[in-house]
C-alpha cells in the first residue's frame, strides 16, 4: 500500500493548480520589480501584491487547465506516472521567465515590429526556450527534484516579498503618494468671478480632414463647427506625436516627447514636469478631468493639480500592463489565438474588478462621459473650474448608435456590438511602424471610414449637448471652451491602419478650435501652422496668469496670445517638431511651412523624406532627392531642437510659486 501511495504521488489535477498559483504569482512578482529597476514606471511597491495575486489566480485556472489534460493523458495511457509539485512548480517559472524575457524584448525593443531581426531573435529564443524546456522534462524524468534549502530560501523570499506587497497595498499612505503629496503646492482659494473658467476637450484619433468645418465634404460635425464660428479655428494645428502615451503629456506641459520621456506603455509621469491643471489648482480652482483612455489616467501619474480624476479603475489600467496582461489584451487582435485565449482574458477582466473594486466610470460612452461632466460642473461652478475630457472621439473600435451609422453607411451590414476591430483588415494587428500594412479591398475601407465619421459624428453631438448645457447655465460667456485631439487616423493613406507608426499629417495633423464668447475673436480662422505644445503658454498669457506665476523653467512651446487678442495672424519663430518612439524604433518629422521632412530610423535603416506641404498636402512625392539641401537644412534644425529638449533637466522640487507671488496674488483677489 505503501509502495503504491508513493509510485502514485501528487496527482496531477492538484499540482496543476497549485504550481500555476505560485508560478503566477512569481511571474508578476517579476513584472513589477523588473519595471522598478527598469524605472519611470507606473508600476510601485504598492503594486506588487495585487498584480502579483493577479497573475496568480489567472495562471491557478492554466494549471487546472494543464492538470486536467495530464489527468486525462495519464487515464489514456492507464499507466500511473509520480507527479512531482515542485517538478510543476519549477516548469511553470520557467514558463513565467521565458514569458517575461521574450515579452520585454518584444514590448521594449521591437513593440510588435515585425522584421527580420525581430523574427529571427523570437524565432532563436523560442528555440533555445523550448529546447530547455526538452532538457528540464528529461532530466526530472530521470530525478525528479525535491525540496533543498535553495528551493525552501527561494519560496521564503518570495514569501517575503509578498508579504511585504500586502503591507504596502494596505498601508494608507504609499511612497509614491507620499512624494508627490510633499511637492504638491498647497491650495489657495481665488475670489469669486476673478477668473475664466476652462473647459478643454480632447477628442482621440481625429483627424482634421474628417470635420467639416475643416473642409471635409460629409457633415461630420455641425456643433463643432458652430462653435468655430464663434471663435478661433487652427487650420494647421500639429500634434506632438501619433499615439496618446507621447502627445498627451506634450500638450499638457509643452515639453517634446524627448524632453518628458513618457514613451512606453508603463512610462510614469516625471514628478517634477508641471502640467497645465496644477496652475489652476494653484490659483485655486476646482479642478478635474474625465478620461476614457488608460494612457491618460492617475495609474500614469496624471491626478497632479486634480481635485478628482475620473478614469477607469488604476488597478485595472496597471494589470494590463504588465507582460502577461499586455498579451492577453493584444490577443484580441489576433485571430489565430483570441479565440483560445478569450477565456482567460475574460475572468481576467472579471478578476480586476471583481478583486480590486468598480471602476470610476461604468461607461465611457460620451452620452455617459458628458453626464458626468455636466453633474460635475453644476455642483463645482461656484468658483472657477478647470476641466479636462478626454473621449474616445475616433479611436477604434468604430462603434455608434445606429442612427449615426446609417448617416454614412446606410446599409444594414452594421457591425456587433463587441466586435475589434470593427472592419480592421484581418492580420496581425501589430504595430508595423514604417512599413506596410495589410490590404483591403476599396469597398471595405469606405465601410471603415465611413464607421469612423459616425463615431466622430456621435461625439459630436454630445459636444453640442455640453455647449446647450453651458448656455442654460449662463457659464459660456465666463468660460474658455478649446476643442483637439491628441492625435489623428490612418486608412491606408500611407500603407498603413490605425495610428502611432507613422509621423504623417493624417496623423499629426488635428483640430484646434478656441472659444470664448466677448473675449476672442470670432470667425477668426488661423493659416500659420501651430503645434499642440503652444496650447499651454498661450492659456498661461492669455489668461494673465503669468503676472501671478514664474514656472521653474521656459516651455518648449510658444506664446501666441497677443496676436490672437489683435485677431491677426501670430508669427511662429520656431519649425514644428513631432516625434513617435515604438520600441527601439523612432521617427522625427519638423513642418517648416511649406517644407516638412519626416526622418525614421528603423533597425539599421534610416529614411530621410522631404514634402511639399503646398503643393502635396497629403504627401505622396518625397522630394529628398530633388531639394539636398533644403532636407540638410530642415534635418539640422529638427537635430537641434531635439539635441535642446534633451538638454532639459526637471527639478525634483516643485515651489514654484514664492512668498512675493502669493502676495501678488493676494493684491489681485486671487487669495484671501
Amino acid at each position: 500500500m505503501n509502495a503504491k501511495r508513493q509510485h502514485l504521488g501528487f496527482t496531477p489535477l492538484l499540482v496543476g493548480p497549485l504550481s500555476g498559483l505560485l508560478g503566477g504569482i512569481c511571474l508578476g512578482e517579476w513584472n513589477v520589480l523588473l519595471e522598478r529597476l527598469k524605472g519611470n514606471s507606473i508600476f510601485d511597491f504598492t503594486d506588487l501584491a495585487g498584480i502579483a495575486i493577479w497573475h496568480g489566480l489567472l495562471w491557478l485556472v492554466i494549471g487546472l487547465a494543464a492538470g486536467l489534460a495530464w489527468t486525462i493523458w495519464l487515464a489514456v495511457r492507464r499507466r500511473p506516472q509520480e507527479t512531482n509539485c515542485l517538478a510543476w512548480f519549477i516548469i511553470f517559472c520557467y514558463f513565467a521567465a521565458w514569458l517575461l524575457g521574450q515579452g520585454f524584448i518584444n514590448i521594449y525593443i521591437f513593440a510588435g515590429i515585425l522584421n527580420r531581426s525581430a523574427i529571427a531573435l523570437n524565432a532563436i529564443i523560442f528555440i533555445l526556450a523550448v529546447a530547455g524546456l526538452v532538457l528540464l522534462g528529461r532530466k526530472f524524468k530521470k530525478k525528479a527534484p525535491s525540496f533543498n534549502l535553495f528551493w525552501k530560501s527561494y519560496l521564503a523570499i518570495h514569501l517575503a516579498v509578498l508579504l511585504a506587497g500586502l503591507v504596502a497595498l494596505l498601508t494608507q499612505t504609499n511612497i509614491r503618494q507620499h512624494r508627490l503629496g510633499n511637492e504638491e503646492q498647497a491650495l489657495t482659494p481665488v475670489s469669486g468671478q476673478s477668473a475664466k473658467n476652462v473647459v478643454l476637450v480632447v477628442w482621440d484619433a481625429v483627424r482634421a480632414d474628417h470635420l467639416s468645418c475643416y473642409g471635409y465634404p460629409r457633415q461630420t460635425s455641425p456643433f463643432l463647427d458652430q462653435l468655430a464660428s464663434r471663435g478661433i479655428l487652427f487650420e494647421q494645428a500639429i500634434a506632438a506625436s501619433s499615439h496618446t502615451v507621447e502627445s498627451i503629456p506634450s500638450l499638457l506641459s509643452s515639453t517634446l516627447p524627448t524632453s518628458h520621456q513618457m514613451n512606453d506603455i508603463t512610462s510614469y509621469l516625471p514628478s517634477s514636469l508641471i502640467i497645465m491643471p496644477q496652475v489652476f489648482k494653484t490659483l485655486g480652482y476646482n479642478t478635474a478631468a474625465f478620461s476614457f483612455n488608460p494612457y491618460f489616467s492617475p495609474a500614469y501619474g496624471y491626478n497632479k493639480g486634480l481635485d478628482r480624476f475620473f478614469a477607469p479603475d488604476e488597478f485595472s489600467v496597471k494589470a494590463y500592463k504588465t507582460i502577461f496582461g499586455h498579451i492577453l489584451d493584444r490577443s484580441r487582435r489576433l485571430p489565430v489565438v483570441s479565440q483560445g485565449l478569450k477565456p482567460v482574458y475574460l475572468l481576467s477582466q472579471k478578476l480586476a474588478t471583481l478583486s480590486f473594486g468598480e471602476t470610476e466610470l461604468a461607461s465611457t460612452d460620451p452620452e455617459a462621459m458628458t453626464s458626468r461632466v455636466t453633474n460635475w460642473i453644476k455642483n463645482h461652478a461656484h468658483k472657477p473650474f478647470f476641466l479636462l475630457a478626454h473621449l474616445e472621439g475616433g479611436h477604434a473600435p468604430y462603434l455608434a448608435p445606429t442612427a449615426f451609422i446609417k448617416k454614412f453607411w446606410p446599409e444594414e451590414n452594421l457591425p456587433e456590438s463587441q466586435s475589434w476591430p470593427t472592419t480592421f483588415p484581418q492580420g496581425l494587428g501589430l504595430f508595423l511602424p514604417f512599413r506596410s500594412g495589410p490590404e483591403i479591398a476599396e469597398a471595405d475601407r469606405q465601410k471603415m471610414i465611413a464607421f469612423y465619421d459616425a463615431k466622430i459624428a456621435y461625439h459630436d453631438y454630445w459636444l453640442g449637448q455640453l455647449l446647450e448645457f453651458l448656455q442654460t447655465e449662463d457659464k459660456l460667456k465666463d468660460t474658455l471652451l478649446l476643442v483637439t485631439a491628441d492625435h489623428g487616423e490612418e486608412f491606408f493613406d500611407h500603407r498603413g491602419w490605425g495610428h502611432g507608426h507613422s509621423l504623417y499629417q493624417e496623423l499629426i495633423r488635428v483640430p484646434l478650435i478656441m472659444c470664448g464668447e466677448g473675449w476672442l475673436p470670432a470667425g477668426l480662422k488661423i493659416s500659420t501652422t501651430v503645434s499642440l505644445l503652444d496650447l499651454f503658454p498661450t492659456l498661461f498669457y492669455l489668461l494673465g496668469l503669468n503676472e501671478v506665476i514664474s514656472l521653474a523653467y521656459p516651455l518648449e512651446g510658444e506664446d501666441l496670445s497677443q496676436a490672437l487678442g489683435e485677431g491677426r495672424e501670430p508669427e511662429k519663430k520656431q519649425p514644428i517638431c513631432s516625434e513617435l518612439t515604438q520600441g527601439s524604433q523612432r521617427a522625427w518629422s519638423l513642418v517648416s511651412y511649406p517644407w516638412k521632412i519626416i526622418h525614421s530610423v528603423f533597425s539599421s535603416e534610416e529614411v530621410t523624406e522631404l514634402y511639399n506641404l503646398a503643393d502635396d498636402p497629403q504627401e505622396k512625392n518625397d522630394l529628398s532627392a530633388t531639394y539636398p539641401e533644403e532636407t540638410m537644412k530642415l534635418l539640422t534644425s529638427l537635430h537641434k531642437i531635439i539635441n535642446l529638449a534633451g538638454q532639459k533637466v526637471f527639478k525634483s522640487q516643485r515651489r514654484w510659486i514664492s512668498p512675493a507671488e502669493k502676495e501678488k496674488l493676494r493684491s489681485l483677489g486671487y487669495i484671501d
